[in-house]
């Protein structure tokens, strides 16, 4: 549970810092790309992240899938392995800093930019990443 906590709580504070920094530099100002990879603020302002309604079904559905996680590793049935409790706590950690977004500010910051794959942020990384690493491990 530490592992999960821990995991969680730093990638939720790495994303909200990184989103802060991104937010202090000139809207779609490039940064030279390291590794095909370039810096872009880019403000995704979902016309849905405006209804209450909609905020609140998203942060019930965080709340499930928390709990839902929880029984699943208390029942032995799945996220026994610590790398799947990390995995598990990138996943809502990540989730929680773009909920954090959507409540705070109804857009959320993304500012990772393939090039060939939509602008994305470290939240995004962390829930993609992390529920690879839950369910492979």
């Amino acid at each position: 549970m530490v592992l999960l906590l821990a995991s969680g709580v730093a990638l939720l504070l790495f994303d909200q810092w990184s989103k802060k920094a991104v937010q202090w530099r000139p809207r779609n100002q490039a940064v030279p790309p390291p590794l095909g990879l370039r810096v872009r603020r880019v403000l995704n302002e979902n016309r849905i992240y405006r209804s209450r309604n909609a905020r609140i079904a998203m942060t019930l559905a965080w709340f499930i899938a928390f709990s839902s996680a929880m029984f699943l590793r208390r029942s032995g049935m799945w996220f026994r392995g610590e790398v799947s409790l990390i995995g598990l706590g990138l996943a809502l950690g990540g989730a929680a800093g773009n909920l954090i977004d959507i409540w705070r500010h109804q857009s959320v910051v993304d500012f990772l930019d393939l090039g060939w794959w939509p602008v994305f942020n470290l939240a995004d990384v962390g829930i993609v990443a992390g529920l690879f690493l839950a369910f492979w491990h």
